[in-house]
């Protein structure tokens, strides 16, 4: 039977890495260029403004946002009551590479992608990269050779990374190390479209966007596909297991009109389903 869904906001643009705390959705509303609210209720405002266009984003351990800049290319943490913004690390400039999705790890670490080309301006390569943050340790690079690196989530015992390959339709897995270093590259799962933003659940399934089929698909830790929500005509961007104990699937999508490719027209909005599993694992 197939998952039912419901309208939970609207007023977006682009809607990248839903992060929820405290009876609050947080959305990085990337083409807008502002971090978002979303109440309970599915009423939208304006935590911040972010003149880097906003990315990858997550909580780290005392409440804040660790928010990655996708055009900046910065580091920032973020105060979800006031959204203040402080500098955390400058990564190098790169006129054809954009900073992406992140999440933070329960031992400090956070991971976030580097593109490696624009999409829809330069020809798709496998150039992208993987940087690990630790506010005490600092920032380096951890792996090469991603094809556009987009969501990221880690196992409930914090032992494994999957990173969503979007421009190579498939997901990656690694091992975290404590030294924030990843090993043991492998393809956990091929797909039939291109993932992007990635939520885990406690069956250990995948749930995953296929970004430009504007489906939500459910994989088994085999590969496997086993449901799938459709959004027929719109983008599928992210999602994640979460709200009250987690058992809340929020599903962030686009309707986007590029009949005029200079000024598309792009309308966001935030869905909910209750899956038959809670979200588990990072981030949540």
């Amino acid at each position: 039977m197939p998952t039912e869904t419901r309208l939970h906001a609207e007023g977006l643009a682009w809607p990248e890495s839903p992060r929820w705390r405290d009876d609050v959705l947080y959305i990085s509303d990337v083409h807008n260029f502002r971090i978002a609210k979303v109440s309970a209720n599915g009423e939208a405002e304006t935590l911040c403004n972010v003149e880097g266009r906003p990315a990858g984003m997550d909580f780290t351990a005392d409440g804040s946002l660790l928010l990655a800049t996708g055009i900046g290319r910065q580091l920032f943490s973020v105060d979800p009551a006031t959204g203040a913004m402080q500098l955390k690390a400058s990564l190098p400039p790169a006129d054809n590479s954009y900073l992406n999705d992140l999440v933070v790890h329960s031992n400090g670490w956070a991971w976030f992608g580097d593109t490696g080309f624009r999409f829809g301006v330069d020809e798709p390569q496998e150039s992208g990269c993987l940087w690990a943050y630790h506010p005490q340790k600092g920032l380096r690079q951890v792996a090469t050779d991603i094809f556009f690196p987009n969501g990221l989530v880690i196992s409930p015992d914090g032992a494994t990374l999957y990173v969503a390959e979007t421009f190579g339709k498939r997901i990656s897995a690694f091992d975290i190390g404590a030294d924030g270093g990843l090993t043991n590259r492998r393809i956990h799962a091929e797909l039939r479209g291109e993932p992007d933003g990635l939520s885990l659940d406690g069956e250990g399934c995948l749930w995953v966007p296929l970004l430009f089929l504007g489906e939500f698909v459910r994989i088994t830790p085999e590969g496997q596909e086993i449901e799938a929500i459709g959004f027929p005509g719109m983008n599928a961007i992210a999602c994640i297991g979460s709200g009250e104990d987690r058992k809340t699937l929020f599903l962030c999508v686009c309707n986007a009109d590029r009949s005029n490719p200079q000024k598309p027209v792009l309308s966001g909005a935030v869905h909910v389903a209750l899956p038959v599993s809670h979200g588990v694992g990072r981030p949540q």
